[in-house]
Parts: structure tokens; C-alpha cells; sequence
């Protein structure tokens, strides 16, 4: 039997699935009015570094559900509740390797349609490598995308900081493969008198009723991944490799704008551009700014996952039997 909230919101249950010898934890979401004889326009949702997906992630699929749309969150590898070692680890082909592995476990579902998907802020980035490689990806939409590139790793950071920082990356990468000893920062720092890759306000994972309250979130990066963070994020260069239709939605508010724009012209497939209003930080879990982003991404998913394309994903679920056959 439903529970209200079930009746009103969907239901979510946990699942998991795996990347190479790794097991990911997620959460599946599924309409009110969910029927499995059906097929569902399908979205993975993703959030900022270091964010597991009882954060942001969990709050879009919250709100997308309400729209007909099955929607899988999870933790990438080293994350939250996922496996993956040194823990909370950026990598940025590690990521693309567990959107796809979220894109072949969707696949295995017999009620999974068109797949898309949305990335708010640094998975926005990410969702570009995915779009750019992955195929069977049918839309992509970024929210307030933290679109950076390595030119930019100088005027964020200064020479000063890229040098020290860099030291203590190839340090911890050096111990960790001799020894497996995990050197950690803060991913986040709201002064200069703490160490972290990021300094500025981000008040969301500073407040205690909001990022850091999560559990299974901690302010904690791996020192390694600070190359991969400064030096390989490149979304920039995977725009023009995409092939398939790209909704980007920021504000003046947003961290970065203008790289958002920048993203956007360099993308040579059909795209939209919506300009809102709004603080970067308010896009992870304030309703009013979040209904913006979402009042943009359901039209624009509801086109291109549309009922009438799904013969697409059942060839390209066809392909990924074959292949695990193989």
C-alpha cells in the first residue's frame, strides 16, 4: 500500500549497481502514477563536487518526479555510501565511467525510455563529458554549471597556491600508491586561515540545516585530486563534441556565468540558453530558485525523451545485453 507522500510525491527506493569492480549507491525515483508495463522519459541527476546525492541530486529528482519523470541520483565512486578508493576522489574519467555505468544499469529497466541528464553546478561539467561520449544520452541540460577550464586555474588561484597546492597533490598520490595512506582536505574553506581547493562564501555546506547536516557528506577531498580539480576539468573542450541537445540554465548569481555562456556558444548541436535569477548556492535546495531551473528542464526533457523516440532506447538496451553477453 502507498504512503501519502508516495500518492503525492513517488516513491524512491535505494539501488545499486556497478562500475568495474566497484559497487555505486543510488536512488531510483519513480512517479505517483508509475506504471512498469510503460515506458518513462528517464534522468540521472547529478550535483556539485563532493556532493552525495541526498543533497542537491535528491532534491531535483524530488521535484522532477512530480513531472512523470523516473529519475536515478547516486554517489560517484569514493563518495557517500559508494565504493572507491582514496575516498572522495575527484576524477574526472572516473566520473564519466560511473555516469555510464548509471546509464547501462537504467538500461537493464524495462520501463526505461529516452535517458537524459541533468548536472547542477559541477556534474554540469561532468553531464558535458558524458554528452559528448556517451551515445545513448538523448538530452542534456546543465544547471548554474560550474564550467571551468584549466586557463582559468591561474586567475582563480593565483601561481602561489597552484605551486604549493600541486606539491602537496603529487605528495599525497606518491603516499597513497607506496603506502595507501590518505592525505584529505576541506573542499570547501570560508577563509584563508584553513586550507581547501575552494575558498568564498558557499554557505550552503557551511549551514547546519542545510549541505552539512547530510550524513553521509563530509567537507573532505583527497590532496591527490587537486591536479585532476586545477589542471584536467575541461567541459569547455567537450562542447564541441556533442551531438545531441543541450539546455544550459544560469543567472548573473551564478558562480562563473560567463564560462556558462562560453560553454554554450562553443556547442554545435541544437541547444537553449535561459538566463535566470538567483545566488549559485540557493539553485541546490531553495525552492524558489531550484522551480526556475526545473520549470526550464521538463519542457525541454519532455521533448527530446519524448514516448515516440523510445524505439532508440530499446535498440540501445538491446546493445548493452548484447555487449554483457559478450
Amino acid at each position: 500500500m502507498q504512503t501519502i507522500a508516495e500518492s503525492l510525491f513517488g516513491a524512491m527506493e535505494k539501488v545499486s549497481f556497478r562500475r568495474d569492480n566497484l559497487t555505486l549507491a543510488g536512488h531510483l525515483f519513480k512517479p505517483a502514477d508509475f506504471d512498469d508495463s510503460k515506458v518513462h522519459p528517464t534522468l540521472i541527476v547529478g550535483g556539485a563536487v563532493t556532493m552525495v546525492k541526498e543533497q542537491a541530486p535528491d532534491n531535483y529528482a524530488r521535484l522532477l518526479v512530480l513531472h512523470g519523470f523516473v529519475v536515478l541520483t547516486f554517489d560517484y565512486a569514493s563518495y557517500g555510501e559508494s565504493e572507491g578508493s582514496p575516498r572522495n576522489n575527484e576524477n574526472v574519467q572516473g566520473k564519466l565511467k560511473d555516469l555510464k555505468a548509471g546509464v547501462s544499469y537504467l538500461q537493464t529497466l524495462p520501463f526505461v525510455g529516452e535517458i537524459g541528464v541533468l548536472g547542477a553546478c559541477t556534474t554540469g561539467g561532468n553531464a558535458a563529458y558524458l554528452a559528448a561520449d556517451d551515445d545513448r544520452i538523448a538530452a542534456m541540460a546543465a544547471v548554474v554549471p560550474w564550467m571551468c577550464e584549466p586557463a582559468l586555474a591561474e586567475p582563480i588561484w593565483g601561481k602561489e597556491v597552484i605551486a604549493r597546492n600541486d606539491a602537496k597533490a603529487k605528495d599525497a598520490r606518491e603516499r597513497f600508491a607506496k603506502t595507501g595512506e590518505y592525505l584529505s582536505t576541506q573542499i570547501f574553506t570560508n577563509t584563508p586561515d584553513i586550507e581547501g581547493f575552494m575558498l568564498g562564501a558557499a554557505e550552503y555546506f557551511f549551514d547546519k540545516t542545510r549541505g552539512i547536516s547530510v550524513r553521509n557528506w563530509k567537507n573532505e577531498v583527497f590532496w591527490g585530486a587537486w591536479h585532476e580539480w586545477a589542471h584536467l576539468y575541461d567541459p569547455i573542450s567537450q562542447a564541441p563534441k556533442i551531438r545531441i541537445p543541450v539546455l544550459v540554465f544560469s543567472t548573473d548569481g551564478a558562480l562563473i556565468p560567463e564560462q556558462a555562456k562560453k560553454f554554450y556558444d562553443r556547442v554545435k548541436s541544437e541547444k537553449q540558453l535561459v538566463w535566470g535569477t538567483g545566488y549559485h548556492f540557493n539553485f541546490y535546495d531553495v525552492f524558489p530558485e531550484m522551480m526556475q531551473a526545473v520549470d526550464a528542464v521538463v519542457p525541454f526533457m519532455r521533448k527530446h525523451l519524448a514516448p515516440q523516440t523510445a524505439s532508440r532506447a530499446i535498440r540501445n538496451r538491446a546493445r548493452t545485453v548484447v555487449a554483457a553477453i559478450q
